[in-house]
């Protein structure tokens, strides 16, 4: 094959490999209009982790300023679409043991790997009517990660650990809103 022929081929494939951006496709659902406002309800946290529904809304809050055709205004504000999300379900639970090496109970092993599951329930809401537009419940995102022995350490690690999840969780929902899968 000659390198003009390889060049044709190659600039054939890329350019149908079907990616296109999602804020230059043209809107068919109603609350993809651009330029519509859209306001962050109080998110509720449905689990016993203090303060995680706070790192799901600056996720979304994010995404949303970032790559979406709405205009964000503030909790005070009336707008043209309402977000309300709910986190139902938080939980850490050990996947991997490291075995201990003394005969002491306190030596008989101690998590070596750890999976985060964060689930969250999202609604649009008609901001005029009050209708739900959009429902996503029971949203569920993981993240496994390994535990340092230095067991200090495991608040910091978590903490970023559910800040991947939020992003993950924004990035995941406002596609499916944008890509119009409102099924």
């Amino acid at each position: 094959m000659s390198r003009i022929s390889a060049a044709l081929l190659a600039l054939g494939l890329l350019g149908g490999c079907g990616y296109h951006r999602l804020d230059r496709q043209p809107r068919s659902a109603v609350w993809q209009a651009k330029g519509a406002t859209l306001r962050l309800a109080t998110f509720r946290n449905n689990t016993a982790r203090l303060g995680i529904e706070q790192t799901f809304r600056r996720a979304l809050e994010s995404r949303i300023a970032a790559a979406s055709p709405w205009n964000l205004v503030p909790p005070s504000e009336a707008s043209r679409w309402v977000l309300q999300a709910s986190i139902d379900r938080y939980e850490v639970r050990p996947l991997g043991l490291s075995l201990g090496q003394g005969r002491s109970r306190a030596s008989a092993g101690t998590a070596s790997r750890v999976e985060v599951v964060v689930g969250a329930s999202v609604q649009l809401l008609d901001g005029e009517t009050g209708a739900v537009v959009v429902d996503r419940p029971q949203l569920t995102f993981s993240h496994q990660y390994r535990v340092d022995q230095n067991f200090a350490s495991f608040d910091n690690r978590e903490l970023q650990v559910l800040e991947t999840l939020a992003d993950d969780f924004a990035e995941s929902f406002l596609t499916q809103l944008l890509e119009g899968n409102d099924g």
